[in-house]
């Protein structure tokens, strides 16, 4: 079999009614060059020993890789007319019956070019019951000429062609790929076991369009949603919206598809998934209690680019945020570089990254504006929580903006102690490392208002405690962190006039020292509650930080990606997780988890867990060697004939480094056993 041709049937190829394959993306509508060269070099292989002296085909589909082949094996390509042309007089025919088509027609040839002298190759796109292929077997006899072959590029096996050929004499057929079967409109290829499709990393490649053409094109349901959903972790729940549709419906949303590359398999990944089997009539509520104010779920927008106005802020509420933590405002002049953002993610992509830098500040609207902004949007949306998040320069500047936040109604204020990109002295995370100068704004405002006060701690510090207890000794309701971290890109489209600086870093990839961080503020001796920030992007990164004590959650660099419409599956996720779990509040979740972190020194260092192979999934690349072997315990040996691994038990510690870089999942976990003692 050709791989990369099957790769491209499974990829490309649509089945419709009546067992017909349609290929029009890259055989005989749309050709792909690349492909047909590939297919030319494999029909020279097979036929190197035919020695024909001719190539020959049939209008139109099979004149690109008749050409391509006569090319490399530097033949004259001929190929049957189906209609006799008013300068051709003395030819060949022969009457076909199409069965794409349902009709007859006839095959011509000239006979200048095919005489009893020639030894011909036949090659055609689909070997099918045969038809066209006893044309020109009729054609050849007529004219004297040896058939020393036939080539397709596709063979629909179970409609017959090649036994009739054969019983027709032809002794030498080759077909680059057999299709056994087109039942139900799945396509089945001889010989090849067809792994099933990763529906996480097919819905990784969708563009998340707006307005999805996808579903444009579907009749009965929102592939485009399911898709969504399945991206943001919850596959299961991804049936309900397309509980109703047929396989053509989703061949049309498939047809559709924009995508650059090509198109998502919808139908192939929608259908590989099981039924949900949580009851969905009855999901919890999401309500939860932050500084003794009632939130109607622990997602928030944070103070960034992304609530700097109230239409936006209205928008995000309107599609189910709970509350927001507005753009910071402050009383100096804010002038914004361009560009301000930049981003990390693997060579030649687009669109996704997994880290975000920003030189964004503080809010440019004059502060009366904002101050105007969140009385509006707490009069309008009095069931949201409005938090105002303010940075000052002095005493008097801290006490002003909180007063004119309470003043306008907001639920709480926030107070930036930890902006890592401030050009204003004395302000953002410089001041944020001092304890003294947190504790002693912190009292200021907390004697200036009655709503609660949270200072919000920069993650650009050894121990993020010690201003967090500062501050709580201050008489702070609450702490959020973190903010971004301080950082350094180097991409010449980042450059500002030439020139570079330090700015914030956000994005997945500081999840894990955002939840380092939250978990040294959750084990403080002073408890508090925490508004958790870094990373999230999923339900199930967001229940990371409730675990660990955090009663709500904000979000930025996931919504700058995606937009506000990832709260549906942030709450759709965390629903169904309690639902499994048997949790009926969402408190019972916080800090769940902090009684099983403890210091490295107590940690179980008697039992070992070995890697599991699995070789049904295992593709025999390698690279599980290859990392154990140069960076690990050179504990795996590969057998390059079976293009199998081996674990050597004596050998291994089970770091289980060959189990995180294996790309197809082969890899899994025994049960975890005492370790044999040496002797």
């Amino acid at each position: 079999m050709m791989k990369s041709l099957i790769n491209r049937i499974l990829q490309d190829g649509h089945c419709l009614d009546g067992g017909i394959l349609k290929v029009d993306r890259f055989i005989n509508h749309q050709m792909d060059p690349y492909l047909m060269k590939q297919v030319a070099v494999e029909f020279m292989n097979r036929f190197a020993d035919a020695r024909p002296t001719k190539i020959l085909t049939i209008e139109a589909s099979g004149i690109a890789p008749a050409v391509m082949l006569g090319f490399l094996m530097e033949l004259p390509v001929v190929f049957a007319k189906k209609k006799q042309p008013l300068t051709m007089s003395d030819f060949y025919v022969s009457k076909v019956r199409s069965f794409t088509k349902q009709n007859d027609y006839t095959l011509i040839i000239s006979k200048e070019y095919l005489s009893p002298n020639d030894r011909v190759l036949f090659i055609d796109d689909f070997l099918a019951f045969g038809n066209a292929a006893m044309g020109v077997i009729d054609v050849c006899r007529q004219s004297g000429a040896e058939l020393v072959g036939m080539g397709f590029i596709i063979e629909k096996e179970f409609q017959g062609g090649r036994k009739v050929l054969t019983d027709a004499g032809v002794k030498h057929i080759e077909s680059l790929a057999i299709i056994e079967s087109l039942d139900n409109n799945l396509i089945k290829l001889k010989d090849v076991k067809i792994r099933k499709v990763n529906i996480y990393e097919e819905a990784n490649r969708c563009l998340l369009c707006q307005d999805a053409p996808c579903t444009k094109a579907c009749k009965r349901g929102d592939p485009a949603r399911a898709i969504r959903a399945i991206r943001f972790d919850n596959h299961k729940p991804a049936l309900r919206w397309v509980k109703d549709c047929t396989d053509g419906d989703l061949e049309r949303a498939e047809q559709a598809c924009i995508h650059y590359n090509w198109p998502i398999r919808i139908k192939e990944m929608l259908r590989s998934i099981h039924p949900d089997d949580v009851d969905d009539s009855n999901y919890p509520e999401l309500g939860i209690t932050f500084c003794g104010i009632k939130c109607e779920n622990p997602f928030f927008l944070a103070s960034s680019a992304v609530c700097t106005n109230y239409e936006m802020v209205a928008r995000s509420f309107d599609a189910g945020w709970a509350g927001v933590y507005y753009k910071t405002i402050c009383l100096q002049e804010i002038k914004e570089v361009s560009p301000r953002f930049d981003a990390m993610h693997d060579n030649a992509t687009h669109g996704d990254f997994y880290g975000f830098r920003n030189m964004e500040q503080l809010s440019e609207n004059p502060v009366e504006m904002d101050f105007d902004i969140l009385h509006r949007l707490k009069q309008n949306y009095p069931t949201k929580v409005v938090i105002a998040s303010i940075m000052g320069q002095t005493e008097e500047e801290w006490v002003k903006l909180a007063k004119m936040a309470e003043e306008a109604g907001c639920d709480a204020v926030e107070l930036n102690f930890s902006c890592p990109q401030m050009k204003h002295t004395g302000m953002g995370s410089d001041v944020g490392q001092n304890p003294d100068l947190v504790r002693e704004f912190t009292h200021c405002v907390k004697q200036s208002v009655r709503i609660p006060v949270i200072p919000k701690m920069t993650p650009n510090i050894t121990h993020i405690a010690e201003p967090a207890l500062a501050c709580l000794e201050a008489g702070a309701d609450a702490i959020s962190a973190i903010n971004t971290i301080k950082s350094v890109t180097m991409s010449v489209d980042s450059e500002v006039t030439g020139q570079r600086t330090i700015s914030g870093y956000s994005g997945r990839a500081v999840r894990p020292i955002a939840l380092r961080h939250v978990l040294d503020l959750a084990q403080m001796p002073v408890k508090t509650e925490l508004s958790g920030i870094g990373g999230i992007e999923t339900w199930r990164d967001a229940l990371e930080f409730i675990q660990l004590g955090c009663n709500n959650v904000q979000v930025c660099t996931a919504v700058m990606q995606y937009g506000y419409r990832i709260i549906d599956d942030l709450i759709l996720g965390l629903q169904r997780y309690m639902v499994k779990r048997g949790v009926t509040q969402l408190q019972e979740l916080v800090g769940e988890q902090l009684a099983s972190f403890m210091k490295p020194d107590n940690l179980d260092r008697d039992t070992i867990v070995y890697p599991k192979f699995n070789k049904e999934l295992c593709i025999g690349c390698g690279r599980c060697e290859v990392s154990c072997s140069d960076g690990g315990h050179q504990a795996i040996v590969f057998d390059h004939e079976s293009r199998q691994p081996r674990l050597v038990g004596t050998k291994c510690v089970g770091c289980h480094l060959c189990r995180i870089v294996c790309p197809a999942g082969a890899i899994g976990m025994t049960k975890r056993i005492p370790k044999k003692q040496s002797s």
